[in-house]
């Protein structure tokens, strides 16, 4: 005879076995961030050998979807280095809220992070309750622990809830009444350890009966002593039953199996209208320290069982393999013999070893044995910080060691972080877990399904292994032989190892077709029991005495290192622990990982400021340092404010700089400052240990050898009084060999704030420069809304293009407008309507708008060029405004109509048309699309009864793009009959009245600039332009010029998309930039700059502050080709009272001024309304400046947008803007508080201003103060 031996994990044999593939790692830097901030993820791609993948392949990665589904970012083709990838994008300033998915496109692995507004908690929480509970007991002991996340116990005040749920019950659709929870309520405060115990009574609970849940919820509320910071913690302990879709499965029969090392425990159970089955277990007999717990439903309506796991990818392979021949003996076939079997990762974690015997006869034995192998990697990765604790601020050593060759993926991130949602960590069991094992079944290409003669009973279907995966889990499902014969066979026996024989031996039972089989198990998937999912998003000398602390990071370190190294780090600032951890890959020794490891940044003692963001000049505010000492023993230390001529210093009645802190205590010390000197004002507090001789806690203080002082610099902004005024003159000044100057007078109105005045002049040899300098601040306005959005995108677009163009595009500008773009794009897509719409504020509006959507097709369609765009977010548009599509060929106008100049008249229609006619050739649609050909023929039949002047201009631009001459050029005639020309400039009116001699620091209504741009872009729009159309071209650029303000945009937002647009198509097409200017800027009063400016600096900003103000100087150019020169001045004055189109009030609720030194609350009213010529305003923001110190207290957005006309609350650093629908002839109340978080006195007033969005001039300003002072 001869007997086969046989290794593995899944004894498969090749022929059989699916082919071998890979599966991807994620890991992001945290799981959790806020707005505004950097994703980065490493992803390791590993075959199921734990092999990464080789060098030259490729992988298509997508950081998947927003939580709204949409494809934000995406990367192709990308190449692993070693089977790592290291990638990253910037979340938008208003990231959309919930959860994101970063996605291994080819292998289906996701990991998830969430975006959520938070602040970093300072301390975490701890529920240490009782393991197990008997109803015997008389009472439990609940314990609630409280440490900061350096690992120093926390003093304050507990709050405990211990809870016993009521069940509800039904009868007939009827709720009964309903029973109140049985609770027992615990309060007292941490001791020294930052611990808090209570015993609770038993008795308050029924832990017998079927009224209440047989479980205890535990919740406690901790409120830190110092800061009355808060933080909860919930502890409930339930089992619950499910069906596929989420939904509760109420009197479901549940078949609970209790798996031990040696027994299996069965139990039938059925389930309550809560979905909930309670259940009791005799323990007294077990000696299993380890049992797990499986749960199926029975589904009598079913009769095929489905099974499955947790990853598609399988480890299971025939590892070692071999024949032994054995001659039979006298005495019978008996006998033994022996072998020796080595152990490496390949075999983890549990294989087995199958031995069977063919007989001559033909029969045939088996039996088996598993082992257990210990789940280590070849790649042994070792990680380590030293020291293990280090001061703020100090160099750390950061050892790794890994397998020679290896390249490792390292993350450091603060505990605060993960306190937030603790990720499951990166570990040995994780990693094996993603490459399960399974016993007991074949795939269903080779399985042998026993069958039946027909008996009435319902055939059974085809077994699927591979359906479809279901949301982000990647699973397998096996249907079980429906069929079963009692006892065990060979072939069962082969069958529960995996091993597929090919046999004419008799190694099968005959079937018993009497009755279906009880075999309610599922196959065990021995990977992943713990774990299925393996990652879900998953310097050594002293600080020196004097280092100031001011870099407080949430992730630290990040990044590639190599397999052998030692690198001297520096230690952030902020006083935590930092969690690390590394995974490395080599080609010679695979995957391996290190242990997570922890570096605590901490000091003996250190102090905190507590600040306002800002004050006005001459208010006085309360600075407060407090001092935490965690020493052993009682010192005596000295604090100092440092004293500056920027601010007026005095004590706090009763503070004193020098005290004695004992162990564990923290003590505050009060300043009262007066801003005097406008700016950023730095404070910087010291705090040293005293080598004193004076008694401290009846001893002499302790001094340590090190880390004896602590020093913070903190900056606070003081501003002027009033309101700012910010005004622009621009020159264009193109020399062509000869002089040309240009005067200006820098002049303040006489009730300017005092030293609020401030000049400069800045030059530019290039058109599109100043708008280059400022692609994130073209416009100085909110931009909370879908087409205000618009206006960090779409201008950068024909940047973009122009530099591209012009060959002055550098990789550095193409990296920071691509990153705006991206952040833009994140932020569109949170207006956007599940049919393919966009509207101002998303989904909250009834209905998507006609033409903002055409506005973001355009933009999203020209910006495909320079970043990834979700084709399907542009056809799901398209398909939208082509069913708005009328049988005219017009666009019919749906949703709230943002634009101005499309409001009122009877042109309506056809400015609508020719604007999304427009944005369709610009996107690159031929003139033959039906949409196009269709909106054009609207427009033909259109053209000759348009008179309004703002039309005419887009209509010539829309026959320019579409090459119909004759139309343009008897478009462009009626224009040039109303052509308003002063000088060399030209420009366009809907207010022709207006005085020709406006001043140039003046300006003009932001309908006049679109207007003039369109007529711009008609007369650029056209193949081999003249030299008379050139000039004419600059002379309407030359106006265009002067109305752009300091951050090369315009007023607001629709002119300066389209200014640019025009100005960008100029500079490409006609502008000749300087080749070399030399320009000086001179004052009466014996200023002058000289700037050059030539070929090589042309987008150089060049900038220079003016000293005189008031004062004239004058500005003159020599050389060739143009220059453009910006002279901006700034001041504060007191509000203006001017109601021409706005009526504004506020009033202020009664407040409590009896103690003016603690903080208060104040209630406002505010009252609006449009008094202007028009029936109402367009969309309108009213701006609350904050008194200093002040904040609007928490819940004030959500009960601003339950009051009428309110569509977003935005909140900034003194700022609150509410954005209204608009606002009509009928007043408007709007009523919220803010509270006072720092203490200032001798409050200044603060503005109130409301004023139109799209026509800013249109506006009015209050002041209110504090009715205390």
């Amino acid at each position: 005879m001869w007997a086969q031996l046989l290794l593995g994990m899944l004894a498969l044999s090749p022929a059989i076995a699916e082919e071998l593939r890979g599966l991807s790692l994620l890991s992001l830097d945290t799981d959790h961030r806020g707005h505004e901030q950097w994703v980065g993820f490493f992803a390791c791609i590993l075959w199921c050998t734990l092999e990464s993948k080789q060098a030259g392949t490729s992988c298509t990665f997508s950081t998947g979807q927003d939580p709204n589904s949409n494809r934000i970012a995406q990367w192709l083709e990308v190449v692993p280095e070693r089977g790592i990838v290291d990638l990253s994008f910037q979340l938008a300033p208003e990231a959309m809220l919930g959860t994101y998915t970063v996605a291994v496109a080819e292998d289906k692995t996701f990991g998830t992070f969430s975006v959520e507004e938070y602040v970093l908690p300072k301390f975490k929480v701890e529920v240490v309750e009782p393991k197990e509970l008997s109803t015997v007991q008389e009472s439990f002991l609940v314990k609630i622990c409280c440490r900061y996340t350096y690992g120093k116990p926390m003093l304050g005040a507990v709050q405990v809830s211990v809870c016993q749920k009521a069940h509800t019950y039904w009868y007939r659709e009827v709720e009964r009444e309903q029973l109140s929870d049985k609770c027992r309520n615990l309060s007292g405060q941490t001791d020294k350890t930052g611990c808090f115990s209570a015993p609770v009574d038993m008795a308050t609970f029924n832990l017998t009966g079927y009224a209440y849940s047989h479980e205890i919820n535990i919740v406690a509320t901790v409120v830190e002593e110092a800061t009355e910071i808060l933080l909860s913690l919930l502890m409930p302990k339930t089992i619950s039953v499910k069906s596929h879709d989420g939904s509760l499965l109420k009197n479901h029969l549940v078949f609970l199996v209790i798996h031990g090392t040696n027994r299996v425990f069965k139990q039938t159970l059925v389930t309550d209208n809560d979905g909930l089955a309670s259940f009791t277990l005799d323990t007294s007999s077990w000696n299993e320290t380890d049992v797990s717990l499986e749960t199926l439903v029975y589904h009598p309506e079913q009769h095929s069982w489905i099974s499955t796991t947790g990853c598609h990818e399988r480890k299971g392979n025939l590892v070692m393999e071999g024949q032994k021949h054995l001659n039979p003996q006298k005495k019978g076939l008996k006998g033994s013999f022996s072998l020796s079997l080595t152990f490496t990762s390949r075999l983890a974690p549990d294989p087995s070893l199958v031995i069977y015997a063919i007989f001559p006869s033909g029969g045939v034995v088996a039996d088996k044995i598993q082992f257990s192998v210990e789940m280590c990697f070849d790649n042994q990765v070792s990680l380590g910080f030293s020291p293990s604790q280090q001061l703020p601020g100090a160099e750390v050593e950061l050892q790794l060691q890994a397998a020679p060759g290896s390249l490792c993926a390292l993350r450091a991130v603060d505990e605060s972080v993960l306190l937030l949602r603790p990720e499951r960590e990166l570990s040995n069991r994780s990693v094996y877990g993603m490459f399960p094992f399974w016993y007991g079944h074949y795939p269903y290409q080779v399985a042998e399904y026993d069958t039946c003669p027909a008996s009435g009973l319902r055939d059974f279907p085809q077994p699927l292994i591979d359906p479809v995966p279901q949301g982000h889990s990647s699973k397998r499902s096996a249907i079980w032989r429906p069929w079963f014969s009692e006892g065990t066979d060979l072939f069962s026996f082969f069958q529960d190892v995996g091993l597929k024989i090919l046999s004419n031996a008799k190694i099968k039972k005959p079937v018993d077709c009497s009755h279906p089989s009880p075999n309610y198990g599922t196959p065990m998937a021995k990977g992943d029991r713990d774990n299925p999912q393996a990652f879900e998003s998953s310097s050594s000398h002293g600080a020196e005495d004097s280092q100031v602390r001011q870099y407080f990071p949430e992730t630290w370190l990040w990044g590639f290192v190599s397999y052998w190294e030692a690198v001297h780090v520096t230690v952030p600032d902020t006083i935590t622990e930092w969690k690390a951890m590394s995974f490395c890959t080599s080609q010679s020794r695979g995957f391996g990982l290190s242990p997570t490891i922890g570096l605590t940044a901490f000091k003996p003692f250190f102090v905190d400021l507590t600040l306002p963001y800002s004050v006005v000049r001459g208010e006085s505010f309360r600075l407060t340092a407090t001092i935490f000492n965690y020493l052993k023993d009682c010192i005596r230390v000295q604090t100092d404010l440092y004293k500056s001529h920027e601010y007026q210093l005095e004590s706090w009645a009763g503070s004193q700089t020098s005290s004695c802190l004992c162990a564990n205590e923290a003590k505050t010390y009060h300043w009262n400052i007066t801003a005097v000197k406008l700016g950023h004002v730095n404070f910087t507090i010291s705090t040293k240990i005293l080598d004193s001789n004076e008694p401290c806690g009846g001893q002499k203080g302790f001094v340590p050898q090190k880390g004896q002082s602590d020093m913070l610099i903190k900056p606070v902004l003081v501003k002027p009084e009033g309101v700012l005024v910010e005004k622009t003159h621009t020159s264009l000044l193109c020399p062509k060999g000869k002089v040309v100057s240009e005067s200006v007078s820098l002049e303040v109105p006489a009730d300017v704030v005092p030293d609020s005045t401030k000049a400069y002049v800045t030059v530019l040899g290039d058109i599109m420069g100043t708008a280059l300098q400022n692609l994130d601040g073209l416009v100085q306005m909110p931009s909370g809304c879908g087409e205000q959005n618009m206006v960090l995108f779409a201008p950068i677009i024909y940047v973009l293009q122009y530099l591209e163009k012009a060959g002055l595009l550098t990789e550095e500008i193409k990296s920071r407008a691509v990153g705006f773009l991206e952040i833009g794009y994140q932020k569109e897509l949170m207006y956007k309507h599940s049919n393919g719409s966009y509207s101002a504020f998303g989904e909250q509006d009834g209905n998507g708008n006609t033409w903002l959507t055409a506005f973001v097709t355009k933009c999203f369609g020209q910006a495909q060029k320079f970043i990834f765009i979700d084709p399907k977010n542009i056809q799901d548009a398209l398909k939208w405004m082509a069913g708005n599509q009328l049988p005219s060929g017009c666009y019919a106008s749906v949703g709230k109509l943002l634009h101005t100049a499309m409001k009122g008249g009877v042109d309506d229609e056809v400015s609508l048309t020719a604007y999304v006619t427009a944005a369709l050739l610009e996107m690159g649609k031929a003139v033959d699309d039906p949409m196009v050909s269709q909106g054009l023929q609207c427009l033909r039949n259109s053209v000759t009864s348009t008179t309004n002047l703002y039309t005419q201009a887009l209509l010539a631009y829309i026959f320019s793009l579409a090459g119909e001459m004759d139309m343009r050029n008897t478009l462009l005639k009626q224009l040039d009959q109303q052509a308003i020309i002063s000088g060399e400039s030209i420009h366009w009116s809907q207010k022709p009245t207006q005085s020709l001699n406006a001043s140039p620091w003046s300006e003009p209504a932001a309908l006049d600039v679109e207007l003039t741009a369109y007529a711009l872009l008609a007369q650029l729009t056209k193949p081999n332009l003249t030299q008379k159309e050139i000039a004419k071209a600059t002379s309407i650029v030359a106006w265009l010029a002067k109305q752009r303000n300091a951050y090369g945009g315009f007023s607001s937002t629709q002119d300066t998309v389209v200014a640019l647009q025009a100005l960008a198509k100029y500079a490409t097409t006609a502008y000749m930039p300087s080749e070399d200017v030399s320009l000086s800027a001179k004052s009466t009063e014996n200023f002058q700059r000289t700037f050059n400016i030539h070929s090589a600096n042309r987008l150089v900003f060049q900038q220079e502050t003016l000293p005189n103000v008031p004062g004239m100087y004058m500005l003159e150019a020599s050389g060739e080709g143009c220059v453009y020169v910006q002279t901006v001045l700034k001041y504060n004055i007191l509000p203006p009272k001017n109601m021409k189109t706005f009526s504004l009030s506020v009033e202020m609720g009664k407040a409590r001024c009896e103690q003016l030194t603690s903080p208060r609350s104040l209630t406002l009213t505010i009252h609006t309304s449009y008094v202007g010529s028009r029936s109402s305003s367009n969309m309108a923001i009213v701006e609350v400046k904050m008194l200093s110190g002040f904040s609007p207290t928490e819940g004030t957005s959500q009960l601003l947008l339950q009051q009428p006309l309110v569509k977003k609350v935005e909140f900034g650093t003194d700022t609150l803007n509410i954005y209204l629908d608009e606002i009509s002839k009928n007043t408007q109340i709007y009523t919220f508080t803010i509270s006072q978080s720092v203490l200032v006195t001798n409050l200044k007033p603060a503005a109130i201003k409301v004023y139109d969005y799209y026509l800013p001039d249109e506006q009015a300003t209050i002041q209110y103060s504090d009715p205390c002072e």
